[in-house]
């Protein structure tokens, strides 16, 4: 089992057998039958051997927005189809402290660890917990309702399975989910700038498609049939979960292609960008530094990157802006990046995970970010 970040405390996330939760599913569960049983293994101290958890409908209700009616519905499906057991009640016990269900899980483990905050919320989100939000605020254009709850779930559980902040900075992109970004043009019609008197250069890009393979969307929602509706219902899912805050994307620079001919060498050098307001108030990314940098060294010019905000400070308005913002004040969606000329780099857009679990691999990951952006922080120091 994953241990816990030594900043984190202990108890402050909990796993869940997905193979277990596959099954359920492939009886027939909807999304009630997933968060109740997510519910429970929240309430489970230790799972190996004797999986009990002092959770029942009460706090299925509390954590999901279903009615207690539903929560109690809920239970008997999953008792009449032995998913869990009643767990026995020893004489004098404290109530409130009293294992109520068994785990059943007579299955190979295949544990995902999920943040407690996924189940209880945070802070000012306590009163609207995460799979509440999933409960009440998914939308469907395909069809019914109850399968689009059911694929944002299962899509978000599978998520987590190939989420890797260690290694990859967030969701693995050769587990088939990431963006393309593509080379760009600045104003003059130039992709590189070369930082003179080094073997470096900054190279302009742009966003580019969103790519799920069919591979992955076939292993979140087995339960669907033809491939088409796959790939429908699974980018249907990944737009609900990106749409109410589940995830949000970072620009990275990896080495190489990771799902290129090469792709298991491939990993990331830093985190270009956070595409997310609040992540990136405490999200380390080298954007600002690569601007920064060029400027200080004179390879760009800061009137021709800024050129809308310095012609408004004049009093001039209008224009059709610089590299960096645009005309009308707006960023132009393009970025810049920083990479050896001869060894090259790739810039790929990978998903992270908000609700993450605070295990040892999660806080790792998170100094393996801040070191990678460091390193690069002083290699410009040392050019600028």
């Amino acid at each position: 089992m994953q241990e816990a970040d030594s900043e984190s405390g202990k108890g402050e996330f909990f796993a869940v057998n997905l193979n277990q939760i596959d099954r359920i599913v492939d009886a027939g569960a909807g999304v009630e039958e997933v968060m109740a049983y997510v519910v429970l293994a929240r309430g489970v101290n230790g799972r190996r051997n004797t999986p009990l958890s002092t959770h029942g409908a009460n706090s299925i209700a509390k954590r999901t927005g279903m009615s207690y009616r539903k929560a109690e519905a809920t239970l008997d499906w999953l008792v009449k189809l032995e998913f869990i057991r009643k767990a026995p009640s020893p004489e004098n016990a404290n109530k409130s402290k009293l294992a109520r269900w068994l785990l059943a899980e007579e299955i190979e483990p295949n544990d995902v660890y999920l943040a407690n905050a996924l189940t209880d919320g945070i802070g000012r989100g306590k009163n609207n917990p995460p799979l509440m939000r999933i409960y009440d605020q998914t939308k469907s254009k395909l069809g019914a309702l109850a399968d689009a709850r059911l694929d944002a779930m299962m899509m978000l559980l599978h998520l987590y399975r190939y989420s890797d902040m260690q290694d990859c900075g967030g969701i693995d992109p050769r587990a088939g989910i990431y963006r393309q970004w593509v080379e760009a043009e600045n104003t003059w019609g130039e992709k590189i700038t070369d930082l003179h008197g080094t073997n470096a250069a900054i190279y302009e890009i742009k966003g580019g498609d969103e790519w799920m393979f069919i591979k992955f969307a076939k292993e979140a929602l087995a339960y669907i049939g033809p491939d088409d509706e796959i790939s429908e219902r699974g980018w249907d899912a990944f737009n609900n979960l990106h749409r109410m805050g589940f995830l949000y994307e970072v620009t990275q620079v990896w080495s190489a292609d990771p799902n290129g001919k090469n792709g298991r060498k491939a990993e990331p050098l830093y985190t270009l960008y956070v595409h997310d307001r609040h992540a990136r108030e405490s999200e380390p990314y080298l954007q600002k530094e690569i601007h920064s940098a060029a400027l200080r060294r004179g390879d760009m010019d800061e009137y021709v990157e800024f050129a809308h905000l310095g012609m408004e400070k004049m009093g001039i308005y209008g224009s059709e802006g610089g590299n960096i913002i645009g005309g009308a004040g707006q960023p132009t969606g393009r970025f810049r990046y920083i990479a050896n000329k001869k060894a090259g780099a790739f810039p790929i857009g990978i998903y992270r995970l908000r609700f993450r679990p605070k295990t040892r691999d999660t806080g790792r990951g998170m100094a393996a970010e801040k070191q990678r952006v460091d390193f690069w922080i002083n290699s410009l120091k040392k050019i600028s």
